[in-house]
C-alpha cells in the first residue's frame, strides 16, 4: 500500500463519496473504520480498560518534504501556537484541564499529534484538533518566540551525547536523499532560513484531511465516535497534494563518527542500512534484531560474562524503502572503544558464519505475536500500535504485522543478516567520555529581581469549553482491588481486567540501600539484584531464559520484580518468577564478572559531571551523615564479597516487606492460589527493618556549578527540603499549587519563562512527598547566558504565588487537571499496579486517588497561599548548574 495519496485517489476522495461517512467494520467488532467525504481516514478502537481515550492525528508529511533543516519540526511546534478559532492559551489551558497528556512528534514521513483525556471529554479533544486542521495562525511574531524554544530543544538534544551520536549516524546513513533531511533542525536554519511564510507554505501544501489518518482508541463507542469526527472535520475541504520527493539510495560508504561524552561509560555501535517497511525483508529484519538481542544470544553473552554493561541490536530509524539499525555495546570506561568494537565485530562475524539459532528465531516470533496481545493492556500503547501499523507502515491493521512475522523463516533471517550486516557498508559510532568533571562553589549569584511577574495572558475559554468544565465531579473508580495478606506477610492485591488475555504481576520489596547496607558496602544492592538473573538453585541462566521464551513471558527480579505473561501461562510464569526471585544461586563466576562490571561502571560514574552534580546537591540539601549522602565508590564495590551479597539478600529480601499486585485476566481466588503456591514458603527472620529516610532540618541556600564541556546547554536545578509529609492536611493545597505553578504546558512557569520570554525549552517543578521528609525542585535547561534571567522570573512567580496565590482560572486549572489525571493514571495494567504498590508502601488506603481528588477539588486560594507560605522558602534554594563554563 502506498504511503501517499495519488491525484486519482484525491479525486475519488473528493467526488466519489456520499455526504455521510462510509464505515467499514473490521473483523473485530471493537474496531470501526471510516473514510469521510473529504478523504480523512478514521479508525476507532474500543478498549474499556479505563474511562480514557487517546486520539492520534497522523499527517502523512514530515522531514522528507521540507525545504530547510527542521522546517517540519518547526511547523509541529507552531501547531500549538493557536488558530483562528482557538488561541494558544485556550488550546494549552484546555489540554491541561484534560489532564496534560498532549504532545506531537515529527518523523520523516509523518507528523503525529496526540491527546489523551478522560473519554467524557472526547468531544472537546476533537474540536480542539479540528481547530488546528484549518486556519492555523502561524504569525511571524509567534515564530519569533517559538524559535527560542525550539533552539533550546536542539541544543538540549545535541548536549546529550547518545542522541547526538545517533542523529549524526542517521544523517550519514541517508545523506543526499529525503531520508537524510535533518528533521531536528539547526540553530542556523532556525535563525536565518525558516520564517512564517515558509511554515505557511508547508502547512498549506500538506495539512489536509485527505493526507491524514485519525486513530482514536479507548473507552469509546466507535460508531458515534466516527460521527463526532465527521461533525468537526467533515467540512474541512480536501486539496490536491504536491508530488513527493523521490528517494534514490546509493551504496552506503563506511565511515566513523565520534562524539565526546559526559556519560560514565563508553558506547560503540556498528550501524547498517536495513530493510524498509515496504521490503519483503522487513519482518525478517525485525526478528533478526530481536533474536540477536535475546538474552540467550552471543551478543547478550558479552553482558553475562561481564564484558559489557548493555548489548543489543535494534533499529533507530525506518522509512518505506530503507531503515537504519545498529549493534551496540555499552562498556565501562576501562574498556577502550577499540576493544569494544573488536568484541562486537567478533560476535557479528560468528553469526554471519554460522547463522542464527532456529530456536531463537522461533522464540522471537512467538514473543512478537504475544507482544501484540500485551498492547491492549495500555490505551496509549494500543493507539500507538494502530498508528504505527496504518499511518507509518501503510498497513491495514496491526494484524498485518503479525501475518508477516508468522511467515518469517530461519532462511529469511540468515539471508537478511548476510545481506545487510556487511562491514563494507558499515558506519561506526563511538561516544566516549573525556572524564572532565570538577565542581566549583562560587558565591551566591546576585539574581536581579523582577518587580512583578510577567502579566500572563490567558484568554477566557470558549463557552462550549466552559460548559464542559462547569461542574467537574470526582470520577468513580474503575479499579476494584481485592486485597489479602498471606501468612508470611506478603500483601497481595488482585485487580481483574478482561481487555486482553494477559496478566501482569508487579512486586515491590520495601527497601533502601542507604538505610540497610552495612558501612562501606555501598553498591551492594545493584550487585545483588544484578546476580538474580544468573541462575537459580535448580536452573542455569540459559535454562531460565529458555523456559521463559517457551511461554513468551518476561520476568525481572530484584527488590522491584515483575512478570508479563499470557493468562494461559500465568501459573508457569509465576513459578519461574518465584524461582528467580527466591532461589538465586549467586554463582561465583557471575559474581566475579558482575563485580568487575560494576566496579568499572562506578569508576566511570564518579568521574562524570552528572554524578558530581548529584553529590553536590545532596551535600547541600542534607546534613552530614544523612543516608542520602551515601554513594557507591570503587572502594566500597571493590570490598564486596559473595558472602556480603548473600547476607544483604537474606536481610533485605523479606516477604513481610513485600507487596504483590496482579492485574489482568485472572480471578482473585485463582491469583491468590498461584501466588501462595510459589511465594507462600518464603520466610523472614527478625524484626522488620527501617527503610524510610529520617526527617531532616531545612537546608540553607547554596549555589554550585559543575563544569560539563560536552554540553551545549546548562541544566539547572533549584531544590529545597520540605518538612511537610505525604499525609499532612496541606498536601491537597500544595498539589493544586504545584499543578498550576509548574506542571504542564499551561503552567505559570511554562507560560512565563518559555512562551512569553523564550528562555528555555522546558521548565517544570517536581514535588516529592514522602513519609518523613519531602523535597521541592524546579528544573530547566537553557543557554548559560540566560540562567540568571530565567531564575529571576521563576523566583518572581514563586513569590507571587506565596503572596497572592492563584487567580481564579489558575486555581480551576490546577483542580480540574488533577481530577482529569485520576483515570489516566490507571489507563494501563502497569499504571494500575504502580499506583496500588505506591499506596500500599506509603501506608495509604488503596482508594487514595479518590480521597485526594475529593480534597483537591475543594481547595481554595486561601488554602494555597497558607500552605505555600508555610512550607516553601523562596530564599533557601540550592542551585546546581551542570553545563559549559559561563
Amino acid at each position: 500500500m502506498k504511503s501517499w495519496v495519488t491525484p486519482l485517489a484525491i479525486a475519488f476522495a473528493v467526488f466519489a463519496f456520499s455526504s455521510t461517512p462510509r464505515i467499514a467494520r473490521a473483523d473485530d467488532a471493537s474496531v470501526t473504520r471510516a473514510t469521510l467525504r473529504n478523504g480523512l481516514r478514521v479508525i476507532a478502537v474500543r478498549d474499556p480498560l479505563a474511562p480514557v481515550a487517546v486520539a492520534m492525528l497522523n499527517y502523512r508529511v514530515g522531514a522528507n518534504e521540507q525545504q530547510f533543516a527542521g522546517q517540519a519540526h518547526a511547523l509541529e511546534h507552531m501547531m500549538f501556537r493557536g488558530s483562528g478559532t482557538l488561541s494558544q492559551s485556550q488550546l494549552a489551558d484546555m489540554a491541561e484541564l484534560l489532564g496534560g497528556y498532549w504532545d506531537a512528534d515529527t518523523q520523516s514521513e509523518i507528523t503525529q499529534y496526540f491527546f489523551m483525556a478522560p473519554s467524557q471529554y472526547l468531544d472537546l479533544v476533537l474540536r480542539m484538533e479540528a481547530s488546528r486542521a484549518r486556519g492555523l495562525t502561524l504569525s511571524q511574531a509567534d515564530w519569533e518566540i517559538e524559535r527560542g524554544a525550539i533552539k533550546n530543544e536542539v541544543t538540549a538534544d545535541y548536549s546529550d551525547p547518545l542522541t547526538h551520536l545517533f542523529l549524526q549516524v542517521d544523517l550519514a546513513m541517508f545523506a543526499g536523499t529525503p531520508y537524510g533531511n535533518d528533521g531536528l533542525g539547526t540553530l542556523h536554519s532556525f535563525d536565518t532560513q525558516i520564517n512564517s511564510p515558509q511554515l505557511r507554505a508547508l502547512y498549506d501544501a500538506w495539512y489536509h484531511p485527505n493526507n491524514a489518518i485519525y486513530v482514536i482508541v479507548g473507552d469509546i463507542d466507535p460508531a458515534p465516535t466516527i460521527k463526532l469526527v465527521d461533525k468537526y472535520f467533515g467540512s474541512i475541504p480536501a486539496a490536491k497534494l504536491p508530488p513527493r520527493r523521490p528517494v534514490g539510495l546509493e551504496p552506503l560508504q563506511p565511515q566513523t563518527i565520534r562524539v565526546e561524552s559526559d556519560k560514565p561509560y563508553t558506547v560503540v555501535a556498528l550501524a547498517y542500512r536495513f530493510p524498509g517497511y515496504r521490503s519483503k525483508d522487513y519482518a525478517a529484519g525485525q526478528i533478526l534484531e530481536s533474536a540477536l538481542s535475546n538474552q540467550r544470544s552471543d551478543l547478550y553473552g558479552l553482558v553475562a560474562s561481564g564484558k559489557a554493561l548493555q548489548a543489543n541490536f535494534q533499529d533507530f530509524d525506518t522509512h518505506p524503502l530503507a531503515g537504519s539499525a545498529a549493534a551496540s555495546l555499552v562498556v565501562p570506561v576501562s574498556t577502550t572503544p577499540a576493544q569494544a568494537l573488536a568484541m562486537l565485530r567478533s560476535v557479528i562475524a560468528q553469526y554471519r558464519k554460522n547463522g542464527v539459532l532456529p530456536a531463537l528465531i522461533e522464540a522471537e516470533k512467538r514473543r512478537a505475536i504475544a507482544d501484540a496481545e500485551f498492547k491492549a493492556n495500555s490505551i496509549a500503547d494500543l493507539g500507538f500500535q494502530w498508528s504505527q501499523a496504518v499511518a507509518v507502515e501503510g498497513l491495514s491493521s496491526p494484524d498485518d504485522i503479525l501475518r508477516n512475522i508468522r511467515r518469517v523463516s530461519t532462511g529469511d533471517v540468515d539471508r537478511v543478516l548476510r545481506t545487510y550486516v556487511a562491514s563494507q557498508h558499515e558506519i561506526v559510532g563511538i561516544a566516549a567520555p573525556k572524564n572532565a568533571a570538577a565542581t566549583s562553589t562560587p558565591a551566591a549569584p546576585q539574581v536581579s529581581n523582577e518587580n512583578k511577574p510577567t502579566l500572563l495572558h490567558h484568554d477566557p475559554l470558549p463557552a462550549w469549553a466552559q460548559a464542559a468544565f462547569a461542574n467537574v465531579q470526582v470520577p468513580s473508580s474503575t479499579v476494584n482491588p481485592v486485597a489479602t495478606t498471606l501468612s508470611n506477610g506478603i500483601r497481595l492485591i488482585v485487580v481483574p481486567q478482561r481487555v486482553s488475555r494477559t496478566v501482569v504481576v508487579r512486586g515491590s520489596i520495601a527497601s533502601n540501600e542507604a538505610m540497610q547496607a552495612p558501612a562501606g558496602k555501598d553498591g551492594i544492592a545493584d550487585l545483588t539484584a544484578g546476580l538474580l538473573p544468573f541462575g537459580t538453585t535448580t536452573r542455569s541462566r540459559l535454562a531460565m531464559r529458555e523456559a521463559l521464551d517457551a511461554i513468551s513471558a518476561e520476568v525481572s527480579a530484584g527488590t522491584e520484580f515483575s512478570l508479563t505473561a499470557l493468562s494461559k501461562n500465568f501459573d508457569r510464569g509465576v513459578q519461574l518468577l518465584a524461582d528467580e526471585e527466591l532461589h538465586p544461586a549467586f554463582p561465583a563466576p557471575a559474581f566475579d564478572a558482575l563485580k568487575a562490571e560494576e566496579l568499572g561502571s562506578v569508576q566511570g560514574e564518579i568521574a562524570s559531571p552528572e554524578h558530581s552534580a548529584d553529590v553536590a546537591l545532596n551535600k547541600a540539601l542534607f546534613p552530614p551523615g544523612d543516608p542520602a549522602q551515601r554513594f557507591a565508590t570503587p572502594q566500597s564495590v571493590g570490598s564486596l564479597t559473595v558472602a556480603d551479597v548473600r547476607g544483604y539478600y537474606a536481610s533485605v529480601y523479606r516477604p513481610d516487606m513485600t507487596t504483590i499486585v496482579v492485574v489482568g485476566d485472572v480471578e482473585p481466588q485463582s491469583a491468590a492460589a498461584v501466588i501462595g503456591r510459589y511465594f507462600g514458603g518464603w520466610s523472614a527472620g527478625g524484626p522488620k527493618p527501617a527503610v524510610d529516610l529520617p526527617p531532616v532540618a531545612n537546608n540553607a541556600a547554596a549555589s554550585i556549578e559543575v563544569p560539563d564541556t560536552a554540553r551545549i546547554q546548562a541544566q539547572v536545578q533549584l531544590a529545597q527540603v520540605l518538612s511537610v509529609t505525604r499525609t499532612d492536611p496541606d498536601y491537597a493545597a500544595l498539589a493544586v499549587a504545584n499543578e498550576s505553578f509548574g506542571s504542564g504546558g499551561a503552567s505559570i512557569l511554562f507560560h512565563d519563562v518559555r512562551d512569553v520570554h523564550g528562555l528555555v525549552y522546558d521548565v517544570h517543578t517536581e514535588a516529592d512527598f514522602l513519609k518523613r521528609r519531602s523535597t521541592f525542585s524546579v528544573h530547566f535547561e537553557c543557554d548559560p547566558s540566560k540562567i540568571e534571567q530565567a531564575q529571576s522570573l521563576i523566583m518572581a512567580d514563586l513569590k507571587a504565588l506565596a503572596t497572592t496565590g492563584l487567580q481564579s482560572d489558575e486555581l480551576a486549572r490546577g483542580r480540574v487537571a488533577l481530577i482529569s489525571q485520576v483515570p489516566m493514571r490507571v489507563a494501563s495494567f502497569n499504571g494500575i499496579a504502580q499506583q496500588l504498590i505506591h499506596y500500599a508502601e506509603s501506608g495509604l488506603p488503596l482508594d487514595q486517588a479518590t480521597i485526594d481528588a475529593r480534597r483537591e477539588i475543594a481547595v481554595t486560594n486561601e488554602q494555597v497561599v497558607a500552605a505555600v507560605n508555610k512550607w516553601l522558602r523562596p530564599n533557601d534554594f540550592v542551585r546546581v548548574i551542570l553545563g559549559p563554563a559561563r
